[in-house]
């Protein structure tokens, strides 16, 4: 049986357990091993319900489908919980490994044609190229880490672009863009973009931390 479990706090202990059969039937949700509450099917669970904890908390959580694939969005008094799927933090965390993943695949890529003399490697990169463009999203990503929403913004524009560039030279080509190509970047965008709102609102969250009322 699927589960994921949460901790109440930031860097707490995970108390809270979602757990779910095939289909999304019967979603439990347990606080430190004892049964709060079951969303009995997937409908339901699209629709959201809430549980009330023993300090008087309240639990939601909710199935949203987005383009990148179906998301468990659990939240507590209307806060995303720590290490959910809408948790800025786990946001911003999704959004600077696709970058490091990007910078290492064209790392590799660069480095391979470089020392391997292949066709095949050759007509999927061009070396000085692919190791520039590793080396830059190695530095974005590093940026993106600390938070930098500029950072973030564009690797998101150099990656599209560079997809909108494929795209043009297939055509130009005679040839047809791949589709599964074409999906895969899309599906490795959607986090990216995401990563930009959760970096406001970490940013925001901070600012509001810091602010003392005055008496």
């Amino acid at each position: 049986m699927p589960a994921k479990s949460y901790a109440l706090e930031q860097n707490g202990p995970k108390r809270l357990t979602v757990s779910w059969k095939f289909g999304w039937r019967d979603t439990t949700v347990s606080l430190d091993g004892q049964p709060v509450g079951v969303i009995p099917n997937q409908k339901a669970l699209m629709q959201g319900q809430s549980f009330a904890l023993t300090d008087g908390s309240q639990i939601n959580v909710r199935l949203v489908n987005r383009l990148s694939g179906a998301e468990l969005e659990v939240t507590r008094n209307g806060q995303p919980m720590p290490g959910s799927a809408s948790d800025p933090q786990s946001r911003l965390k999704a959004a600077y490994q696709i970058t490091y993943f990007i910078a290492g695949l064209n790392l590799l890529l660069g480095v391979l044609s470089l020392l391997i003399k292949s066709e095949f490697l050759q007509t999927l990169s061009y070396w000085p190229v692919s190791i520039a463009f590793g080396l830059t999203f190695l530095v974005l990503g590093f940026l993106i880490q600390r938070r930098s929403s500029v950072a973030l913004i564009l690797a998101i524009v150099i990656f599209a672009l560079d997809g909108l560039l494929g795209i043009y030279l297939a055509i130009a080509g005679g040839g047809t863009p791949g589709v599964g190509g074409l999906l895969v970047r899309v599906l490795l965008l959607i986090p990216m973009v995401q990563g930009v709102g959760a970096i406001k609102a970490l940013k925001a969250k901070e600012g509001e931390s810091v602010i003392s009322p005055v008496v």
